[in-house]
């Protein structure tokens, strides 16, 4: 008995072709028989997959309005929605978005309805991440076998209303903040400038290390070179000091005059208060002005 076996498609195929290149071989043996290119007969009867197809849809229509913590005040909501299929042409997916768009939108504005009174309505980030929270699983649509998935985004906006009310304030707040930093700039640039033009007089007049009554008057002359604005403050308190100086001159000189009204101990009293109080507006401590003062000449030694 004889065991016969059916050949496969496949190999007829390739018995058909070495046959073929015998035959072409015998009857023209210059030429050299093309390299065969390899076709699979199964690529011609399956269909490419369906790639997945993404779009993004800008929404049409207002902001969504949300109401903030004490249904008072509202947040704006920006939504964005991202649409995906794995079943249809990207021209198709943008074709049912603009048809789905409408009801992507009333299913944000319950989802993220309740999530938005819980805020208030001064911070729009903790309301934006809540909600986003939420949506970040986002909802499936299906008609006739097409499967849409909506991922959507929102950005949330304080309310215009409470935006307008807080400017002016939040306007004058950075402005004494840049005043501030400037100042600061300002007083260390003068410091800065001060201190070495203060060096330098004492460098010319060889008074070696100054004493706080030497840096006192030499204070408003360095200023002067250092920083118009801080010249004329410290020009104003040199003459306020000149002022204070004269006055308590006065009120010994009268003092003297009417002593003889007061005991010795009452007198001498009046006169040690008044010297301390000079000596505070002059920024000095008492008798710092006598103790502390340049050595006398050394002929008077």
């Amino acid at each position: 008995m004889t065991n016969t076996r059916k050949k496969g498609l496949l190999a007829r195929w390739r018995e058909w072709w070495r046959d073929r290149r015998e035959r072409r071989a015998r009857l023209r043996p210059d030429v050299p028989e093309p390299a065969a290119e390899w076709v699979s007969p199964a690529l011609d009867t399956v269909e490419s997959p369906q790639p997945d197809a993404d779009a993004d849809v800008a929404p049409g229509g207002e902001a969504l309005r949300l109401a903030a913590q004490g249904d008072i005040f509202e947040f704006q909501v920006l939504p964005h929605f991202r649409w995906h299929s794995g079943n249809m042409t990207v021209e198709r997916l943008r074709e049912r978005a603009g048809t789905l768009t409408a009801a992507a939108r009333d299913e944000l504005l319950k989802r993220a309805w309740a999530l938005a009174r819980t805020c208030d309505p001064n911070d729009p980030v903790k309301a934006e991440e809540l909600i986003n929270s939420e949506l970040s699983d986002g909802w499936c649509y299906s008609n006739d076998g097409e499967l849409v998935k909506c991922r959507p985004t929102v950005r949330v906006r304080i309310d215009p209303v409470l935006r307008d009310r807080i400017r002016p304030a939040r306007l004058e707040e950075q402005g004494l903040r840049d005043e501030l930093r400037l100042g600061r700039l300002k007083a260390a640039h003068a410091r800065l400038l001060t201190e070495e033009w203060l060096q330098v007089i004492a460098d010319l007049e060889r008074s070696g290390e100054l004493t706080p009554v030497q840096r006192q008057f030499l204070v408003p002359i360095a200023a002067s070179l250092a920083d118009g604005d801080f010249a004329a403050a410290c020009d104003t308190l040199r003459s306020a000091r000149r002022t204070g100086a004269v006055a308590l001159a006065n009120v010994l000189n009268q003092a003297t005059k009417n002593h003889e009204q007061i005991g010795l101990f009452e007198f001498a009293n009046a006169y040690d208060k008044a010297l301390n109080s000079f000596s505070q507006q002059m920024g000095l401590t008492p008798f710092s002005w006598i103790l502390d003062g340049p050595p006398p000449p050394e002929d008077d030694r």
